[in-house]
């Protein structure tokens, strides 16, 4: 894939829809060119004219968001069910449109997910967790996850630099993940390198993109708690505790449903941008 800011530029100029799409992203973003989101959104229609059919699809969604991008980047406030393990609710945080999106461009890539190997650091499948996902890449990566993105680091408060490639996850019925924790140890070979380059995983944001399932919630050890949101609800939680140390009171299961489909979007959160190996 093309990343050469300059190269695309001049594809673009002469009608490459693919390139002034990438272009669009890359601007969103802010990688390799300065992060500028009017620019972004002017590039989408661009390619969106010549021709480049998710850009047209994406235009038509993001354009169909309430009050525009800049009422997009100011979510709506969340409420704390939880102080510790810090648990956020964020009820509608996602429109309708977006969540539909976002289903129907990892649908087609779902494979069995993965958990991440304590020796080694690289994902491998486990029965801890069966169900299936997609990871968007940079080439899967389009203006709507950009600013979906953008939105859930402004509820955060964390620099979406930081931000690990979203999952959509999907669960069928009797398909969980089993106890866990998101953060990374320290004390584990695995982990130690990842934990030098790109910091700590210290929340995660869960995104219900479907709310037709029974069951599928998501529960906490501590407190005994379990939550299952509305199509467009977040649930926000930090991994650390005020001080920056892993909590294990952040352990938590995503349970299986009884029936139905259960549709989320998973996204790790880290303190800066990947650092040089």
């Amino acid at each position: 894939m093309n990343l050469d800011p300059a190269a695309l530029e001049a594809l673009a100029a002469d009608g490459d829809a693919g390139a002034t799409h990438r272009l669009a992203v890359l601007t969103g973003i802010g990688l390799g060119v300065p992060h500028d989101l009017t620019r972004a959104m002017s590039l989408l229609r661009q390619a969106a004219e010549q021709g480049h059919e998710i850009a047209r699809g994406s235009l038509a969604v993001l354009e169909g968001l309430p009050g525009g991008v800049e009422a997009w980047l100011a979510p709506p406030a969340p409420r704390v069910i939880s102080e510790r393990p810090h648990i956020l609710i964020c009820e509608g945080l996602v429109p309708a449109a977006v969540c539909d999106w976002l289903i129907a461009q990892a649908r087609p890539h779902l494979a069995p997910a993965e958990v991440y190997d304590l020796d080694t650091g690289e994902g491998r499948r486990d029965p801890v967790r069966d169900n299936t996902a997609h990871v968007f890449d940079l080439a899967g990566t389009d203006m709507v996850l950009v600013l979906l993105r953008e939105r859930i680091a402004r509820l955060a408060g964390l620099p979406v630099t930081g931000f690990e490639p979203c999952q959509l996850l999907r669960y069928t019925p009797g398909q969980k993940f089993d106890w866990h924790v998101d953060w990374l140890d320290p004390a584990t070979p695995g982990h130690r390198d990842d934990l030098a380059r790109r910091g700590q995983r210290i929340a995660t944001c869960l995104i219900w993109l479907d709310d037709r399932c029974e069951g599928g919630e998501t529960a906490f050890s501590a407190p005994d708690l379990k939550i299952r949101g509305r199509k467009g609800d977040a649930t926000l939680w930090a991994n650390v505790t005020p001080d920056g140390r892993p909590d294990p009171l952040s352990r938590h299961a995503g349970l299986p449903p009884t029936s139905g489909e259960k549709w989320v979007l998973s996204q790790w959160m880290r303190p800066f941008a990947p650092r040089a190996a």
